[in-house]
């Protein structure tokens, strides 16, 4: 009896399973904040989940693709290799918290490989269990909101001593306001290349509640990346005889779009005291100047952070990673909220191998499907996100981004594409 006659319930199994978890993915994480807010505790509700869903899927994709699994498993592997020399000196906690964050920048590559392969065997399935994750999304997103509009929940920012905040943004129950933002990217993404062909009345709708969702965050992220998706997904979306066609109308809407730009710089002061968030950043700026703000400071900690393990670690050591840990002991603020230098630090070389092979795969993947506006999408998405992981962080680090970032790299395109031949034939 063969290996493959052996797992094949077991992957039938899993799928099924999978089928059901997965499109709970945000609910669950929503309801692991109240916990967190009601109680004082999560009893680890996400963690156990996540963990079940990658389970899952690894299970089910040893079937076909043992490769990749073992090839992620190495890499994990790799990347722990550093920490774990420093884990005798540090509490269990310490050890806990690479494992997780090691797990958490793979499992985008994880997640897209199951799905990918979902799509091949079982395409009615793959769109279905798409489907499903976006509508229950969607819905716990704007129920999240209107529960943090209604007082409930956490403010997105702690105030700041000495500066005065009219407003704090509201986060709901999530836990994080940079992650939570990101997924609003991903989840406006894919709902605005939905509804673009058909349904323009449903675009212009969603467009308008995203651009409120992510008002109320307050994050730099949220309000700029939703703005360039709602402005650029519209011409992504068209054909390309419309760009030899309508060349003239490109440059009014670039025009159009510089001027606006333009409007918002000039009259930046009166926004930012009308979103109530004008004191801060102006404290910000006279202790970090400009690159605080754009920043949020995070290069000055990361300054500090490189500084601190060159003075206590040799360069090898360095190469293999330190571990949190590692730089907890010498510093309390010891992420420095970039992905490619907290993994770099944390995980070494191996770390920073995984930031760049889960872009390259995510842009590899998109720009093969650039022949179709969902793909353009797709592509300019990945670029957001790119930049974000770059300058801002909670991409790679994110436990709540990974599997709607790979639902919508390895589903999105197919997904329209059924969607646009229904409508056609109905």
């Amino acid at each position: 009896m063969s290996f493959a006659t052996l797992t094949s319930p077991l992957q039938q199994r899993s799928d099924k399973l999978l089928g059901w978890l997965i499109p709970l993915f945000l609910l669950v994480d929503c309801l692991n904040g109240a916990l967190l807010q009601l109680h004082g505790i999560s009893y680890g509700l996400s963690v156990f989940y996540k963990l079940l869903l990658l389970l899952l899927m690894t299970l089910a994709l040893l079937v076909q693709q043992p490769k990749v699994v073992l090839g992620l498993l190495l890499l994990l592997l790799l990347m722990l290799l550093g920490p774990a020399l420093q884990w005798p000196v540090l509490a269990q906690r310490w050890w806990l918290a690479d494992i997780q964050l090691a797990i958490k920048a793979l499992s985008p590559l994880l997640a897209f490989a199951y799905l990918v392969s979902l799509q091949q065997r079982l395409p009615a399935t793959a769109q279905l269990v798409f489907k499903h994750t976006l509508i229950i999304s969607a819905l716990v997103l704007l129920l999240n909101a209107v529960a943090g509009l209604a007082g409930f929940g956490f403010t997105a920012y702690q105030p700041l001593d000495g500066v005065a905040q009219s407003f704090l943004g509201i986060k709901g129950f999530f836990y994080s306001t940079n992650e939570l933002s990101a997924v609003l990217l991903v989840l406006s993404c894919a709902l605005l290349v939905l509804c673009w062909t058909q349904h323009k009345l449903a675009y212009w709708g969603i467009s308008a509640t995203a651009l409120v969702i992510a008002v109320l965050l307050l994050t730099k992220t949220g309000l700029f990346g939703v703005l360039l998706l709602v402005l650029l997904i519209p011409l992504l979306m068209q054909p390309l005889s419309f760009w030899q066609r309508q060349r003239k109308l490109v440059y009014w809407l670039l025009l159009a779009m510089v001027l606006v730009l333009l409007a918002v710089l000039f009259n930046g002061e009166s926004l930012l005291k009308l979103l109530g968030i004008y004191d801060k950043l102006t404290f910000v700026y006279q202790q970090r100047g400009i690159s605080g703000i754009l920043l949020s400071s995070r290069d000055y900690y990361a300054g500090r952070i490189w500084q601190t393990t060159a003075e206590h670690y040799t360069d090898w050591q360095r190469m293999l990673g330190v571990g949190q840990g590692g730089v907890a002991l010498y510093l309390k603020k010891y992420f420095a909220e970039l992905d490619w230098f907290d993994l770099l630090v944390f995980h070494g070389v191996a770390g920073l191998l995984a930031f760049v092979l889960c872009f390259a795969v995510f842009f590899r993947h998109s720009w093969q499907l650039g022949a179709s506006g969902a793909g353009r999408s797709l592509l300019l998405l990945n670029l957001l996100l790119l930049l974000v992981s770059s300058v801002a962080g909670h991409i790679l680090t994110s436990g709540m981004l990974w599997l709607p970032w790979a639902l919508c790299n390895a589903l999105l395109v197919h997904q329209h594409q059924a969607r646009s031949k229904d409508e056609r034939y109905s």
